[in-house]
């Protein structure tokens, strides 16, 4: 049996936990994705699913010895393509409306900084 170390269980745990929460959030409520999805980007319908889809993968490719390095890189990559999101959510806030949630502001900004700490969590996994 190949011994490794526990942190990296640990890791591989959360992140499988952060991006099938995320991916099931993206199928069950695309509605309330597509309202915060910027409005200069094409097809928000497709793209929530797309979302939903790839996180499912990378979660299942983090438990792949042979795919795990490049399934850090491209979940660093992702936690970078949603950097545009959360800008527009804090940008465009006064006019993004859904009546099941709405995002204070406050935490539009909170979120921002922890995108980064996401992105430097996944890359320096690799």
């Amino acid at each position: 049996m190949i011994n490794i170390p526990r942190h990296t269980i640990a890791s591989r745990a959360a992140w499988t936990t952060l991006l099938v929460s995320a991916a099931i959030a993206h199928i069950v409520m695309p509605e309330w994705f597509v309202a915060y999805y910027p409005s200069y980007l094409p097809y928000p319908h497709q793209a929530v699913a797309l979302s939903a889809i790839v996180e499912l993968a990378l979660a299942a490719l983090l438990w792949v010895q042979r795919t795990r390095t490049i399934a850090w890189s491209c979940i660093a990559l992702l936690m970078v393509a949603y950097i545009p999101v959360h800008v527009y959510v804090i940008t465009h806030h006064a006019m993004i409306t859904h009546p099941a949630i709405t995002i204070p502001l406050w935490l539009a900004w909170l979120r921002l900084p922890m995108q980064g700490v996401l992105v430097w969590l996944a890359w320096r996994e690799r």
